[in-house]
């Protein structure tokens, strides 16, 4: 959904959500429909700006909330901004209803803004991981913490560094993510046929040229909207799959077949700083391997691990980077062999 600056229903819903007046579902499912574009994102901010603005102005200052309000009651009704059916006032309180109505005075302001503010944002630079057919799973650790798994015949793209109110990233192909949850910034996927659209969770993504679109999550909800029909969307949950079929989005169960071990099999990381290397070795082995210190931590590495055990691996680290392995109780601890 594209919330649109001088549509009073989408300032109703922007100003219930300012006010913490929406329930924990009704807010998940508006924060994921804002991440959809950009400009919602942009818009938002700038309206959570001015609802500071006016709450620490009418906490300073003896307002006459009445009398503030009729006049600006009168200057929207002047200006046809007023819904033929008006929020009622107990509905977010005087002191709410007085910021809601000075978002909505300064709506064309805001619009005027929020359009330059998008069309003179700075390039962003984007980096490409290309993977051919027949190659490693390439694991890439993004600068949100979030690990991507992508696989072959398969181009991912994404910033080098993220924008401050979103997380949007590209992909031609299949790619396994296990996003960081941040609910301020929503990540973003855009494929051929469809946008996704993610909070914090695990899942899997096929978008083949020639071939149908399919995701399956195995870990917390995303929403799935057709690139070419944004209003034709699913929420897809854990244990649910959904295909893209004439046009028309169809989920269905899912249980775990295996189908997602393609990514854990022969890995290879790419000028990874050993840190992220561990952290993804922990997650897809259940280990505690532990660093010692912060300097042997973010040395990089590139490597390739090809369906080898838990204790192979920690040789090949151990080797590359001249390192020692000692295991303390359930935990093994990487350190330099000239610290002992």
């Amino acid at each position: 959904m594209k919330l649109i600056e001088n549509n009073t229903e989408h300032l109703e819903l922007i100003a219930k959500y300012l006010a913490n007046e929406m329930d924990e579902n009704e807010r998940a499912n508006f924060e994921i429909d804002v991440a959809l574009d950009p400009s919602n994102v942009k818009l938002i901010n700038e309206m959570r700006r001015e609802w500071k603005m006016i709450d620490r102005y009418s906490n300073r200052k003896n307002v006459n909330v009445n009398n503030a309000w009729e006049k600006l009651n009168a200057r929207l009704e002047k200006d046809n901004l007023i819904p033929q059916s008006k929020p009622s006032y107990h509905r977010f309180g005087s002191r709410r209803m007085l910021q809601y109505a000075a978002m909505l005075v300064g709506v064309a302001i805001l619009g005027t803004a929020t359009f330059w503010a998008i069309t003179k944002q700075e390039k962003v630079q984007m980096v490409s991981v290309l993977n051919a057919k027949g190659q490693s799973t390439m694991v890439k650790t993004l600068a949100d913490g979030s690990i991507v798994y992508v696989g072959d015949q398969s181009t991912f793209e994404y910033p080098v560094k993220f924008s401050k109110s979103e997380r949007k990233v590209e992909l031609k192909g299949q790619a396994y993510f296990d996003v960081a949850k941040n609910p301020q910034k929503p990540f973003v996927i855009e494929t051929d046929d469809a946008y996704i659209q993610v909070l914090g969770t695990a899942f899997n993504v096929k978008s083949y040229e020639q071939k149908a679109f399919e995701l399956i999550v195995e870990r917390g909800k995303v929403k799935v909207s057709l690139k070419n029909d944004p209003d034709v969307s699913q929420i897809v949950v854990a244990g649910e799959k959904v295909v893209i079929r004439k046009n028309s989005l169809q989920k269905s169960a899912w249980e775990d077949d295996g189908s997602l071990a393609w990514r854990l099999g022969k890995m290879q990381f790419k000028d990874e700083t050993l840190q992220n290397i561990v952290r993804v070795i922990n997650r897809n082995y259940h280990s505690d391997i532990v660093i010692s210190d912060e300097q042997t931590a973010n040395r990089r590495l590139t490597v390739t691990f090809d369906e080898n055990s838990l204790s192979t691996i920690t040789e090949l680290i151990c080797i590359t980077l001249n390192l020692q392995s000692e295991r303390k109780n359930n935990q093994i601890v990487l350190y330099p062999t000239d610290a002992k």
